[in-house]
């Protein structure tokens, strides 16, 4: 489990109204890393309207970073890039 995961479930957990959509980092210092967390409140009306992102007022958008399914999740699981990582038989 990666800090930008770590990062997406403290947000999720703190802001229970909003759904996680992705994060990114910041920065960092010696001791910290920081990341902006992109959090959707899929009870607006302008989220409902919009077809690109409407699929987060589904009951399935909900609790999407404890199931590793942000950016953050795929890659800490090892999907972020299918494919290119496999194993030599020689």
């Amino acid at each position: 489990m990666n800090y930008r995961w770590v990062a997406e479930i403290r947000a999720e957990n703190r802001f229970k109204n909003l759904v996680v959509l992705n994060s990114y980092p910041v920065g960092q210092d010696g001791k910290n890393y920081f990341f902006e967390v992109i959090l959707v409140d899929p009870t607006r009306p302008e989220i409902k309207a919009d077809k690109d992102i409407n699929w987060v007022c589904d009951i399935k958008g909900k609790g999407r970073v404890v199931r590793g399914l942000t950016g953050a999740g795929k890659k800490s699981r090892g999907l972020a890039a299918k494919g290119t990582r496999r194993m030599r038989h020689e």
